[in-house]
């Protein structure tokens, strides 16, 4: 008996141009790594255009000042500047706390962007006391996170001193201004304190017998760029209310004591005169000027009075000297007063005399 052998029927052949399962796979694989990468690549380009740019540094760094934040704000910069900051000559109050915060009083409508033309700078626009500012913020590069984002730090340009000079501050006994409404002493009048750019500083003196205040906004212009400089502010002094009022009573006391005395030339004054006819004595009248036209100024020179050259009345009854006919004589009399004016402590000392 013959055996019949029976096989398996061989598989279809492939429709032409039909992928395989496994090769579909890999092509979905492929495409998804590549839009992987593309949204990636999406994601690190914002992220680094957003957040790891000058201008975005630059408003973090605001934002700490705005707070008082010392610390924080020093946290912006290299640690050069850190070490810079030990230095005791350079007073550094305007660095941290309440200074700091009052820094920022009547800075409004900041904007923050970078310098297109300069690699490396921020840019920060704002208003101030009715005027428009622009400051640069010069930064450089600390490290790069991941390798991919830089991480900005402001450089010591960012920082800037101060010299606060005050002309004539010895002069007129004061030792010390505020500053940001922080006491500061004076070193040969004058004072060096450290700032961040941008600032409003202000400064005043107000004692009992001088007055003075300013406003000065810093700003670091691009031509400044990298460069250390100290900016000048000049507080100018000018005599109280109460110091005009103090020379005006010591001038008008000394002037009643000289038309106290019923005679042609008063002992210790400057105004007299001479006359042939016969004076009744009892008749003598002295009209003085009005010590208000004397005025106080000061400048880095100390004390200055000015108006001291003055007149005064004198009328009397007397007996012509030839005829002895009966007289009321009436002559106006020119003198000058000599007044010295000087702060002794928190007294301020007025001396009164007649001129030579």
């Amino acid at each position: 008996m013959s055996q019949v052998h029976h096989s398996a029927p061989p598989p279809p052949p492939e429709a032409p141009g039909r992928p395989s399962a496994h090769r579909g796979l890999l092509v979905a694989w492929a495409a998804a790594l590549v839009m992987a990468l593309i949204a990636g690549g999406v994601a690190i380009w914002q992220v680094s255009e957003r957040i790891y740019t000058p201008g975005h540094t630059a408003e973090e760094y605001w934002d700490s000042i705005t707070r008082g934040s010392g610390s924080e704000t020093l946290g912006f910069f290299d640690p050069s500047v850190l070490e810079a900051t030990q230095d005791e000559s350079v007073d550094s109050l305007l660095l941290d706390g309440e200074p700091l915060a009052r820094s920022t009083a009547g800075i409004e409508n900041a904007r923050f962007g970078e310098d297109l033309e300069h690699q490396g700078r921020a840019l920060m626009q704002f208003d101030a006391a009715g005027e428009s500012f622009e400051t640069q913020l010069p930064m450089t590069v600390r490290q790069s996170t991941l390798g991919v984002f830089d991480d900005w730090e402001l450089s010591a340009a960012a920082m800037t001193q101060m010299q606060i000079d005050v002309p004539g501050a010895a002069a007129g006994g004061i030792a010390a201004i505020t500053v940001n409404g922080e006491p500061v002493n004076l070193q040969e009048d004058s004072a060096t304190l450290r700032s961040y750019v941008p600032a409003v500083v202000g400064t005043a003196v107000k004692s009992e017998w001088l007055v003075g205040s300013s406003r000065y906004v810093v700003v670091q212009d691009a031509a400044e760029q990298g460069e250390s400089r100290t900016h000048q502010i000049e507080l100018e002094l000018e005599a109280s209310e109460a110091a005009q009022e103090l020379l005006h009573e010591e001038v008008q006391a000394y002037l009643a004591s000289c038309a106290e005395q019923q005679v042609l030339m008063p002992a210790g004054c400057p105004m007299g005169i001479n006359t042939p006819n016969q004076v009744a004595t009892e008749s003598i009248s002295w009209q003085m000027p009005d010590p208000e036209e004397l005025t106080l100024d000061f400048d880095d020179q100390g004390w200055q009075i000015t108006g001291t050259e003055m007149q005064a009345t004198i009328r009397f009854d007397s007996r012509h000297f030839h005829d002895g006919a009966s007289l009321q004589e009436s002559h106006q009399v020119d003198f000058a007063l000599d007044v010295e004016v000087g702060a002794s402590g928190e007294e301020l000392i007025v001396a009164v005399s007649g001129s030579d």
